[in-house]
């Protein structure tokens, strides 16, 4: 039996913001031959649409490996320190870098960040699946930060976007004592846009957690992924296989790379190893 992990935007879907029904079938059939997948994303569980549940999963990886679900339960809950996240916010508002707070049920938006979003045309995100998807739902999703109590809302991740690169940039040394940071974004784009998650939660932990719950081996572990916030899982999983376009230090940890998700690529992926 093996355990495959998708990332969700650039990996099971692509531009076209839809899964393909090879790319559905594929999943379906990966199940049926009894091998376990898992959703393993970046995105809150909110954010998660009942699209991309309806293909069906044995398990969720949400908030890069804040909240951990199998069969419909959680398993595992990690919120950030309130001392760190408070940290985070002020060296961010003194810098005038948007940021959205990702709690388990909802998404408080920072002002800078909702300026920035209605300033920018979607036609901007074409490029880039993770920014496209901090705009997917941003009439009905986010709620102004305004709104947001620290003593009830507990933060599982920090979603950031600026023009201005360097002041993020001096953010950096201050917040990768206690964080990973990861920009998703490219050297020639005018803005730039990550996230910050805790240093003991990553995607690649929460497989940890996901195998040792089924008292498996790590040696069963695929993991599909194209962004840099997939780098600890594809670099843990015993066959990480990497989007052909990634970043080359993606593309480096690779096992093995799959096309164009709006190309069927999981499909043939799962084909090539054997799986389906």
């Amino acid at each position: 039996m093996k355990y495959v992990f998708f990332d969700i935007d650039g990996t099971i879907r692509g531009k076209s913001r839809e899964i393909t029904k090879r790319n559905k079938e594929a999943i379906c059939k990966l199940r049926e031959n009894g091998h376990k997948a898992f959703l393993c994303t970046g995105r809150a569980p909110v954010s998660i649409t009942q699209d991309i549940l309806d293909v069906g999963f044995d398990g969720v990886i949400s908030a890069a490996g804040s909240f951990i679900q199998i069969d419909g339960e959680y398993i595992y809950e990690n919120f950030l320190d309130s001392k760190l996240l408070q940290q985070a916010i002020v060296l961010f508002s003194n810098a005038q870098v948007g940021f959205t707070l990702e709690t388990k049920d909802e998404l408080f938006q920072s002002g800078y960040a909702r300026e920035y979003m209605e300033r920018r045309q979607i036609k901007d995100t074409q490029a880039n699946p993770e920014l496209a998807r901090f705009f997917e739902k941003r009439n009905q999703a986010f709620k102004p930060i305004t709104e947001y109590d620290p003593g009830k809302d507990k933060v599982t991740k920090i979603v950031f976007i600026a023009y201005d690169k360097y002041a993020l940039l001096d953010t950096v040394p201050h917040l990768s004592k206690d964080f990973n940071v990861v920009v998703f974004s490219k050297p020639e784009d005018d803005f730039i846009n990550g996230e910050i998650i805790s240093k003991n939660c990553t995607k690649a932990d929460a497989i940890e957690r996901v195998m040792d719950y089924y008292h498996a081996s790590m040696e069963d572990t695929i993991a599909f992924g194209d962004s840099m916030n997939d780098y600890q899982m594809l670099e843990k999983a015993n066959q990480g296989i990497v989007f052909e376009g990634a970043k080359e230090k993606l593309l480096d940890i690779a096992y093995d790379t799959f096309k164009d998700p709006d190309q069927d690529g999981i499909a043939l992926s799962l084909e090539k190893l054997g799986l389906i």
